[in-house]
Parts: C-alpha cells; sequence; structure tokens
C-alpha cells in the first residue's frame, strides 16, 4: 500500500491560491490519491514524467501538482502554473 506525504513547500504553495482554488486542487489530489491506491490512475490526469523520481499531474484548473514518488511513498512537493512549475524544477535537487 503506498504512503503520502505533504511537503511544507506544498502547503506554502496551497495557501497563495484562492479559495476555489483550494478546493478544487485538494479534490483533485484527493481523486489522485485513491486512483493510486488501486493503481487505476484515469488518463485525465495527465500523468507525466519529469525525472527519476519526479512526476506530475494536472488539475481541472492550469495548476501542475509536482510529486515524488520514490518505492511506497509519494510526496507531494509543489503547486503552480507551467512557468512556476519550470522555476521550481530548476531548484530541485
Amino acid at each position: 500500500m503506498l504512503q503520502f506525504a505533504f511537503s511544507s513547500g506544498f502547503g506554502k504553495s496551497l495557501k497563495g491560491l484562492q479559495p476555489r482554488e483550494k478546493v478544487a486542487v485538494q479534490r483533485r489530489v484527493d481523486s489522485f490519491m485513491l486512483a493510486m491506491d488501486v493503481r487505476q490512475v484515469p488518463a485525465g490526469f495527465g500523468l507525466k514524467k519529469l525525472g527519476d523520481v519526479l512526476w506530475e499531474f494536472l488539475t481541472d484548473l492550469p495548476i501542475r501538482v509536482v510529486f515524488r514518488w520514490d518505492k511506497g511513498l509519494i510526496t507531494f512537493l509543489f503547486l503552480g502554473n507551467h512557468n512556476e512549475v519550470r522555476r521550481f524544477l530548476s531548484h530541485f535537487s
């Protein structure tokens, strides 16, 4: 069974959203976690591998969720638009 965690950076990026956007992102993250538990992620999530252990999926908004998938642990790291995610990835080590 997969375990899920949230980095402090994810929480900070979530705080910058409008209340309506927060709810939409939280619902999408919850849906993603449920889908990953049963290992059936629908194509609508736009799941994409960004590196060895980095992945992203799309929300219904122009917001992407970046996470680290390392063995049995998925850690949500960051969320933002396309340019914000690119900046995050350029500084991620």
